[in-house]
């Protein structure tokens, strides 16, 4: 609004300062008298740039009653003043070319500007659509530059900040095979499928599937569209799936066993406990029978770990405390812990209640303090918290400072008889698993050598009677 006020302003001074040289001209013929009377298309053609068709016409028509005066008190009714004032019709003409010509430009500007603005909606509600996507979506030209990213891209692939114009290769993650398969799918324009890549991030090693997929503009290849997906927890669901199925068949067959050894080795242990009793002043033999007993005490240790493995679940259920469970847990092993010099720190929150086997959750927990401890020999901290987790979940953390697990003994923790203790039976992990798993729940193992072990327990908190 300020502007049109300047400009109209300015049309009004011009045409003041033009009028005054034009009246005061002594010679209405003369070169400088015509020099001022074409300076009056100035105004004409400033007002139709501003203001249009109409805003020209209007100054025109001003111009024009105040310059017929001056050619008509100089020259009067004459053939000449009628001559001269044709360039009143040229003042309109200028006018109205000009008017209609800006007319015309802007008419043009404003459609430019309608569908410029038509073009940053589409744009802007593409973007929203590929943002809102929950696969990562990247884009690249055929020069594998990054030319449009998605938020879940930039999370899956842990790359904060702006990426556009950056080599999608420099983020070193694909391997030479992978880079193949990319580039053989922009040369000959074909999809790849199903590409499994592990990679860190965030300090946490994920598994991510990629699908490539050409893109192409009116027949020419642009470049690729990549889809990717962290498939971290659908894998972790599959080999729980492989692993329950292997936990269900030697849960049978361990019962199965641990039945047929047990009666051979009662009749052992008596055939040993009577040759003690006749035997007990031969003081060697009886030091072999010993010996005898103590391996078969032991056989009845890992026979009892069979049964315990093998046996179904009570499903006595009843509500109770999470946080009850773990500090009667403590008691427990409280003397266990003191005696190997390990600090053990409880940070509880407010959980719900849910229905649980206090029991069964007891034997879980205890499990996983005298294999934190076992893995401290020289003593060390243990850290158990609980919390609510996303919500929908009830966390339980135990961590520990000791020496850590291995990447491959990871993977195979929870396979019955795999140990990494020497005196190990190997079906210690394995019974936590099936606790955790009839409860609903979900265990996942954390691990750094040297830098200690963190087992997540979850709890669905929509157990039945969860309050």
């Amino acid at each position: 609004m300020k502007q049109k006020l300047k400009y109209k302003l300015l049309i009004i001074i011009l045409i003041t300062i033009i009028s005054i040289l034009h009246y005061m001209s002594d010679t209405v013929n003369s070169p400088l008298h015509q020099f001022y009377r074409l300076l009056y298309f100035i105004p004409i053609i400033i007002a139709a740039f501003n203001f249009g068709f109409k805003g020209s016409i209007v100054i025109t028509l001003l111009v024009s009653l105040i310059y017929s005066p001056q050619r008509l008190l100089f020259i009067g009714f004459k053939f000449e003043a009628i001559t001269e004032l044709l360039d009143i019709l040229l003042f309109f003409a200028v006018g109205a070319i000009s008017g209609i010509l800006i007319e015309k430009r802007n008419l043009a500007f404003l459609e430019v500007d309608s569908q410029l603005k038509k073009y940053m909606i589409l744009e802007n509600y593409t973007n929203s659509i590929i943002q809102s996507i929950k696969s990562g979506v990247v884009a690249i030209n055929n020069d594998f530059f990054i030319t449009s990213i998605n938020n879940s891209a930039k999370e899956i692939l842990n790359m904060p900040g702006d990426v556009i114009g950056q080599n999608f290769f420099d983020l070193n993650i694909w391997d030479e095979v992978i880079k193949k398969q990319m580039i053989n799918a922009v040369e000959n324009e074909r999809f790849v499928k199903d590409i499994e890549i592990e990679l860190s991030n965030n300090d946490k090693n994920i598994v991510i599937k990629v699908d490539v997929y050409p893109l192409s503009l009116e027949n020419r290849n642009k470049g690729l569209v990549l889809i990717i997906d962290d498939i971290t927890e659908i894998k972790k669901i599959k080999h729980q799936m492989q692993r329950n199925d292997k936990l269900a068949s030697v849960g049978q067959l361990a019962t199965g066993i641990a039945h047929e050894i047990r009666n051979p080795l009662a009749i052992i242990k008596m055939i040993e406990q009577t040759m003690v009793s006749e035997l007990k002043d031969n003081k060697e033999v009886v030091k072999e029978l010993e010996i005898i007993d103590e391996e078969i005490e032991r056989a009845n240790k890992v026979i009892k770990s069979l049964m315990e493995f093998g046996k179904p679940s009570k499903n006595e259920r009843n509500l109770y405390s999470l946080n009850q469970v773990i500090e009667d847990v403590l008691i427990i092993v409280n003397k266990y812990t003191d005696q190997h010099n390990v600090e053990v720190n409880l940070l509880t929150s407010d959980i719900p209640i849910i229905e649980l086997d206090k029991e069964q959750l007891k034997q879980a927990f205890v499990n996983l303090m005298f294999n934190a401890v076992d893995a401290m020999p020289n003593g060390g901290i243990v850290n158990i918290s609980t919390e609510i987790y996303e919500d929908k979940w009830i966390r339980i953390i135990f961590e520990d400072t000791g020496q850590g697990i291995s990447e491959e003994s990871i993977e195979k923790i929870f396979d019955p008889f795999y140990t990494t203790k020497d005196e190990g039976t190997g079906l210690g992990l394995p019974i936590v698993h099936r606790i955790i798993e009839d409860h609903g729940g979900i265990i996942n193992v954390y691990s750094k050598i040297g830098e200690g072990t963190r087992f997540e327990i979850l709890f669905p908190r929509n157990l039945e009677g969860g309050i």
